[in-house]
C-alpha cells in the first residue's frame, strides 16, 4: 500500500538530474545495441542511428567510443529538457 508521502512525490516536480541520467542511460544503451547490430551486419537501419553520432566507420571501435559519448550527452540533454518542460508546465494543473 502506498503511503501519503509516496503519492505526494508523484505529483511534485520531476528531478532534473535523475531524468538526465535516465535519458543518458537509455540512449547510451540504444546506441550500443545498434552499434553491435551494425558491426555484425544484422540490421540495415542500425547503421543509420550510429551515423547520427559519429563520422567514423560504423563497425569500428572509434565509432563506438565517440558515438557513445555523444549519445550519452544528447540523452542527458533530452532528459533534462523533458524534466524542465514538465516542471515548467506545472502551472497548468492548478
Amino acid at each position: 500500500m502506498a503511503k501519503l508521502a509516496d503519492t505526494h512525490a508523484l505529483r511534485g516536480r520531476l528531478p532534473l538530474v535523475r531524468c538526465a541520467a535516465a535519458g543518458a542511460i537509455a540512449l547510451g544503451a540504444l546506441f550500443v545495441l545498434c552499434w553491435i547490430a551494425a558491426a555484425l551486419g544484422w540490421a540495415n537501419a542500425s547503421h543509420m542511428y550510429v551515423s547520427l553520432f559519429t563520422l567514423a566507420p560504423v563497425g569500428s571501435v572509434t565509432a563506438l567510443g565517440a558515438g557513445l559519448c555523444w549519445s550519452l550527452g544528447f540523452g542527458a540533454l533530452a532528459g533534462a529538457l523533458i524534466a524542465s518542460a514538465y516542471n515548467g508546465l506545472a502551472f497548468l494543473e492548478r
